[in-house]
């Protein structure tokens, strides 16, 4: 049987283009989908799909950083599916979508070391990443607490466009320098409240 596996964060719009390229190879009703963040594996579509596959099948992903971006955990995820002979097919690796059915021995020991060493490329820049966009969030809030950008949402109704300290964090959000979580800590409201305030401003701009 041939899966596919997505991830997108909630603030991601590129689901439909994972979908879209997954779809080439496997059947809609395969695509296992987590809107989560790639630090950890605790995603319940993710479970569900390891709890699912046999020896034999296949799981299909667009980018190897979809599958996380925790180098050690994405490796140690990696060998569990080896070990259960599992088929793992990295869109972005070419080579993972090889069929090696008919190479000799030799030539799959090629292949899969060469797999080997673009996973394990790969999965480093997908750590970097992730820290980088940690340090960035670090950055937003150190600066919006310098700046003393703290606004609260339960105060009376206000024009947005007016509103400097949720300008200013609006964009530090949009440059993923803090998250939605910081953005509505420094807002002083719950994150359904911020979601409000980001369409209206968003609708009005």
């Amino acid at each position: 049987m041939k899966y596919g596996y997505l991830r997108v964060s909630t603030k991601e719009q590129n689901e439909a283009r994972q979908i879209a390229e997954l779809l080439k190879y496997v059947d809609n009703h395969n695509i296992f989908i987590d809107k989560s963040s790639g630090r950890n594996f605790e995603r319940p579509n993710y479970k569900i799909l390891k709890e699912k596959i046999i020896p034999g099948d296949e799981i299909y992903f667009k980018e190897l950083d979809r599958l996380g971006r925790n180098k050690k955990e994405m490796l140690s995820e990696l060998e569990y599916f080896k070990n259960r002979n599992v088929i793992i097919r990295i869109l972005d690796i070419p080579t993972t979508l090889m069929d090696f059915t008919n190479f000799g021995e030799l030539q799959k020991s090629i292949m899969d070391m060469v797999n080997t060493i673009l996973i394990e490329v790969l999965s480093t820049q997908a750590e970097s990443e992730l820290k980088k966009i940690k340090q960035r969030q670090t950055e937003g809030i150190a600066l919006a607490k310098e700046n003393g950008k703290y606004s609260n949402c339960g105060r009376k109704k206000i024009n947005l466009r007016e509103d400097k300290n949720f300008i200013f964090l609006y964009n530090q959000y949009k440059e993923n320098k803090i998250n939605k979580v910081d953005f509505a800590k420094m807002m002083n409201c719950s994150r359904v409240t911020l979601y409000k305030k980001i369409r209206e401003y968003e609708k009005s701009t």
